[in-house]
């Protein structure tokens, strides 16, 4: 993404939001850097990139920038969105020195029998199976070898990398059957869910083992082996044990199946308001799923209604609200026990997914700590209704989604870079183990991962290299390294740096730091970092690359023409706002996906997609022959100067779709999109699809909306919902809340740069202003 100087002056002008879909490449490399010419040595734009694409050559250089240093990770993407090649042999060689592993960065002497490391310097010996295939008995030909050619690749692990046999997938599910999740009708949907997923789990080779717990008063174990389901109570909650062998209770899938689809079609009746007590012991559960995984690892997924409220893990029934919301840290746990249970997890390859229906109250910061350690996820339904067929196929399609990903098992990933850079920074769903580990129980499909980087020396070379190992099992049973590689040049020129950035890699990494500084400090102080991390970059660009460091401009690169919009959508979220009305949990769960979606789902997130449904180009909503992908109309500025009476939009931002229908939108389109006479026949509300109908916006319609609900990167579902401009007042401001152009109702209404504290509610002129008001100081 390397776009030449160009200069952009945002006062008065409407952000350039075509600039959120530039695509991203890695900066080309010479050829007398690489061991093979015409060789692809980076790493893929899909799985690894950098904030900056010219590193500065000193820490002082990088400072004046004011521009975070950092890489955006993504290295288990499912196998649709980038094909990784694989090396069978069992051949992985590395640096002796640096445990560098051999890549296309690597120079061959003394006459190829050596190599030489990229990283340290050091000459290693070339491996005799790069020349003669043993399995094969002939001449091989080190030139097409995979790892020489490719900058990210798989390499088959040899029995070095093994503490022990590849471990199997196992789930272990653990259901709430409190008096409340009977009364909600969870019970019987995610049995169903789970029932209907079974056929999805990843189960190729027949290794594939569950188990199943219910949580109340007491944990209830399920036997599926024998002729039918037997249910095994235990009550002591201080200390749980195994009522029968662990090989009793967590079966394989394969043999199991007849009695595993019994016991979940009875689970839909088994429990009754009359019998359920309104108790959910849900810590001691945990253990005891812990204690089932113990000996091969696994993942834990529980379906959460009522909070924990005996034995271990309890949490309190309410929030804590005793401080203002700017005072207040950012997802503060309730209790200690998650954290230290999470670390028990992380020993023994055990990872936990939490699936949440919390009303009113949910305790979505306490309960995601476990996830968070141990590389898992949490979806969180504040309203669930099991009357809602929309709530329900929700629910069904991200259980689905979530049990057939083919996940990666028992992994470990570390990155190295050339001498004089450090990793100092971690973020993402994992655990970190000093110095520079990051332990994942399970690698998700669809999670991202920062490291920020530092420069403790100077750099005297050209160019600098970042390699990323990340060590797993695959769900059939096959230890793996998965190598990333990518190399960057060295600048002393500052112009260099701002013209090779990546922008919404800057965003991610501002929004991590954010965070983290909300979480071990206050509210306030991460929203600070935020919009002085903005006007500083910006002051930066203005001082050291457009020759005026005076208030009256607001000019940055190309390369930097939407920070300024995404800075301000992340500070209305419901992350950072300062509003006091935003549930807790509903914080909590916009932080959860700001730190874990990949970043394609991010910058959606983030910045929503905001189409015009009736005005759309011939070509969108049909397939792309090249791509056999659906054509997307253009993205239109987020603002609400763009909706006009007449108009039928569609506004997401992968959470939730609004198909915003104008007020006097005439019949043959209502006709046409909706099969009614006219608007008044619409009914504002959550729906499971658009109505079929046998016209050319109709299909296209829905074929867009298909595109963005199925062909997400991550494990959620967007909930839909039509809208009426004049309709429902509460779908109106939520819709509208997604233009983050706009000024909030509350929001000021004197000018930007007359504001002496950041305030979500500012329009994007605001915002300029504040930021012009601030700049340099």
């Amino acid at each position: 993404m390397h776009i030449g100087r160009e200069e952009v002056p945002l006062v008065g002008q409407l952000p350039r939001i075509a600039d959120v879909d530039l695509p991203y490449t890695p900066p080309p490399v010479a050829a007398n850097l690489t061991a093979i010419s015409g060789a692809n040595p980076q790493c893929p734009a899909q799985f690894q990139r950098s904030t900056l694409n010219a590193v500065p050559a000193t820490n002082a250089l990088l400072k004046k920038t004011k521009l975070p240093f950092a890489l955006i990770l993504e290295p288990y993407l499912d196998e649709a969105k980038g094909t990784v090649p694989v090396v069978e042999d069992t051949i992985v060689s590395r640096c002796t020195r640096c445990k560098t592993y051999i890549n296309p960065f690597v120079h061959f002497t003394q006459g190829a029998l050596k190599w030489q490391c990229n990283m340290c310097g050091l000459e290693n010996d070339a491996p005799s199976g790069f020349d003669w295939d043993v399995i094969k008995q002939q001449q091989a030909d080190r030139w097409q070898r995979a790892e020489l050619n490719h900058g990210c690749v798989d390499f088959v692990a040899s029995a070095e990398y093994m503490m022990r046999p590849p471990q199997p997938p196992v789930y272990v599910f653990v259901l709430d059957t409190s008096l409340h999740a009977v009364q909600s009708g969870v019970i019987g949907l995610a049995a169903d869910a789970i029932l209907q997923a079974l056929d999805h789990i990843p189960n190729e080779d027949g290794r594939t083992k569950v188990a199943f717990l219910t949580a109340d008063s007491a944990v209830a174990f399920y036997k599926l082996t024998g002729d039918e389901p037997e249910i095994l109570v235990v009550g002591d909650l201080a200390d749980i044990y195994l009522p029968r062998a662990a090989t009793d209770l967590v079966v394989n899938l394969s043999e199991c199946r007849p009695l595993l689809q019994d016991m979940l079609a009875r689970m839909k009746d088994m429990f009754t308001p009359n019998t359920a007590p309104g108790t959910n012991c849900l810590g001691t559960a945990l253990q005891a799923a812990r204690k089932l995984l113990a000996p091969t690892g696994g993942k834990i997924v529980c379906f959460q209604v009522s909070l924990p409220n005996v034995g271990e893990g309890q949490v309190k029934p309410a929030p804590n609200d005793q401080k203002a919301v700017l005072d207040a840290a950012l997802m503060t746990p309730s209790t200690a026990f998650y954290k230290t249970f999470a670390a028990e997890c992380t020993k023994v390859q055990v990872c936990a997914d939490m699936f949440l229906f919390g009303a009113p109250y949910a305790d979505v910061a306490t309960l995601n700590v476990l996830p968070r350690f141990t590389g898992g996820q949490t979806h969180y339904y504040p309203h669930f209704s099991a009357a809602d067929a929309s709530d329900r196929r929700q629910l069904q399609q991200e259980v689905r989604r979530l049990l057939a990903e083919k996940i990666g098992l028992e992994a470990v990933m570390r990155t190295r870079c050339s001498p004089g850079l450090i990793c100092k920074s971690f973020y993402g769903n994992c655990t970190t183990r000093v110095p520079d580990i990051m332990a994942l129980p399970n690698v998700p499909r669809d999670q991202s991962y920062c490291i920020e980087v530092g420069i403790e020396e100077d750099i005297a070379t050209p160019v600098v290299y970042f390699q990323t190992a990340l060590l797993y099992t695959t769900c059939f049973g096959e230890r793996r390294i998965r190598v990333l590689n990518v190399a960057l040049p060295v600048t002393k020129n500052l112009p260099d740096v701002f013209a090779a950035v990546d922008q919404v890699a800057v965003a991610r990494t501002l929004c991590h730091q954010a965070i983290d500084k909300a979480a071990t400090s206050k509210l306030k102080d991460g929203r600070d970092l935020l919009w002085r991390s903005t006007a500083d970059i910006c002051h930066s660009y203005s001082k050291e690359v457009g020759g005026s460091a005076g208030t009256s401009q607001l000019t940055v690169g190309r390369t930097l023409s939407i920070l300024p919009l995404l800075v301000l959508s992340l500070l209305k979220s419901e992350t950072f706002s300062e509003h006091a009305t935003i549930p807790i949990d509903s914080r909590s769960q916009t932080t959860v996906l700001l730190r874990t979606l990949p970043l394609s789902s991010w910058i959606d997130f983030v910045c929503p997609r905001f189409y015009a449904l009736h005005a759309m180009p011939p070509q969108a909503g049909t397939v792309d022959p090249q791509t056999n992908q659906v054509i997307m109309p253009p993205r239109m500025n987020l603002t609400s100067e763009k909706l006009e009476q007449h108009g039928c939009y569609l506004i997401e931002n992968g959470q939730r779709m609004y198909v915003w229908l104008g007020k006097a939108a005439v019949p043959p389109l209502c006709k046409d999109l909706f099969n009614v006479p006219d608007i008044s026949h619409i009914k504002s509300g959550k729906v499971v699809s658009l109505p079929t109908v046998a016209s050319d916006i109709s299909q296209r319609v829905s074929a867009v909306i298909q595109h963005l609900q199925e062909q997400r990167q991550d494990a959620y579902y967007p909930a839909l919902y039509v809208m009426r401009e004049d309709d429902d007042p509460v779908l109106r401001t939520s819709a509208l809340a997604l233009l983050v152009e706009d000024r909030h109702p509350s929001g000021p209404t004197n000018a930007g740069a007359n504001q002496q504290d950041m305030n979500s509610g500012m329009s994007y002129y605001q915002w300029l202003g504040f930021l012009r008001s601030k700049n340099g100081k």
